[in-house]
């Protein structure tokens, strides 16, 4: 007898396009951080187990972590034996009258043995019990896991409880630059809760101390992940930008412009291109970078000789809103200008970039009054508008 029952979707369909692209932004950060640093340090009120699948994907992607947290009940052994006995690498360290206040303060800990334990590709658990009370915001766990990530060179600190939540919603951006700390810490409402000046303090501290990026997360499940292999992320990064420039692409960059773009396509304010596309005219694309991570995204096209057009313009959610799409279109105007063109074009469906072009001396144009080259491939039912300046 024939089997008639039908497959599963499961097994039958291929991929869609945007799982792919997700798992091309995972791999993206997975090579990016392979072999760095993190210390990861949160609350007594952090059950161990909502963190530890994030850390299985983490640790299993060649990421070194050391995790500091409290023990107030000496529980952690039991609970890591279990985890080990299905597969994770915790290496436990307890500390017991932990008595610490501030950084600098003397640690009894093997900070040879950790780095031992990192190499060997285990994960050290820095847990201790103290007697000495919590304040309302610095938690002890966050201080000595600063004063871990200081000695091991860490190249990111992460801190995680549930009393940082207040701060965290109340905060108005996801990327705050150390510069940005004081006039930030001013303007942040009573929600924020109590010792969040107390907090930012310590951050602004450590990143005077050199340790690269400091990230708040909330303690649930997926966020770690979120925050380490996505685009968006799921917490607030502190950081001071080492080296930023506005550059030429390359052939290399393919991929990440293709990402950068990817949102902007999916929400229609772009016009579809595949990586092909991307490579074919990849030297008429600029891209803004930040500590080697491409940030931003635009592409100056020739149309004629006259004309030339700004588009497709980009920028990772967490780095808009400091002027560095304004950067990119201030070099592409001024590329344009070197290479004789008399007038640029931008056409856009979305309202924020209509005042952006305004913003840069546009004005606003009959899309007929475009350049015919470019309307013979444009379709003219997408409900943009055209913006000009003369150079």
């Amino acid at each position: 007898m024939e089997n008639t029952r039908k497959p599963t979707k499961a097994y039958t369909d291929p991929a869609e396009p945007a799982d792919l692209f997700r798992a091309l932004e995972f791999a993206h950060y997975a090579g990016r951080f392979r072999d760095k640093v993190f210390v990861i340090g949160f609350t007594a009120e952090t059950p161990f187990a909502n963190l530890l699948l994030d850390l299985k994907v983490v640790t299993g992607y060649g990421i070194k972590v050391a995790l500091v947290l409290p023990d107030p009940a000496f529980q952690l052994e039991a609970l890591i034996s279990q985890s080990n006995h299905r597969g994770t690498r915790f290496h436990l360290s307890l500390l017991t009258d932990v008595l610490f206040d501030a950084p600098g303060d003397t640690v009894n800990l093997d900070f040879g043995r950790i780095e031992t334990v990192l190499e060997e590709g285990k994960t050290p658990v820095i847990a201790f019990h103290s007697d000495a009370p919590e304040s309302p915001g610095l938690s002890l766990t966050f201080l000595l896991a600063g004063e871990i990530a200081g000695r091991l060179k860490a190249d990111k600190l992460f801190l995680a409880g549930p009393h940082l939540e207040p701060l965290i919603r109340a905060l108005p951006r996801s990327h705050v630059l150390a510069g940005e700390m004081e006039e930030l810490r001013k303007d942040l409402p009573a929600s924020a809760g109590p010792g969040h000046g107390a907090v930012l303090d310590f951050i602004h501290q450590q990143l005077a101390r050199g340790i690269p990026d400091i990230v708040l997360i909330e303690d649930k499940p997926a966020h770690l992940f979120r925050e380490i292999f996505t685009h968006d992320g799921a917490g607030i990064l502190f950081n001071q930008v080492r080296s930023s420039r506005v550059r030429q692409a390359k052939v290399g960059d393919v991929t990440d412009i293709g990402l950068l773009l990817r949102a902007e396509i999916e929400e229609g304010r772009i016009l579809p291109v595949d990586e092909n596309e991307i490579e074919a005219a990849v030297d008429t694309y600029w891209v803004y970078e930040i500590d080697g991570l491409l940030v931003g995204a635009a592409r100056l096209k020739s149309c004629g000789s006259h004309w030339a057009e700004l588009a497709q313009f980009a920028t990772l959610p967490r780095y808009r809103g400091k002027g560095r799409a304004r950067d990119l279109a201030l070099r592409l105007e001024k590329e344009a200008a070197r290479s004789g063109f008399g007038r640029l074009f931008a056409l856009s469906i979305d309202e924020r970039m209509w005042r952006f072009f305004t913003s840069l001396g546009f004005v606003e144009a009959e899309r007929k009054t475009l350049p015919a080259e470019w309307r013979e491939h444009y379709d003219l039912r997408r409900p943009s508008r055209a913006y000009v300046k003369e150079l």
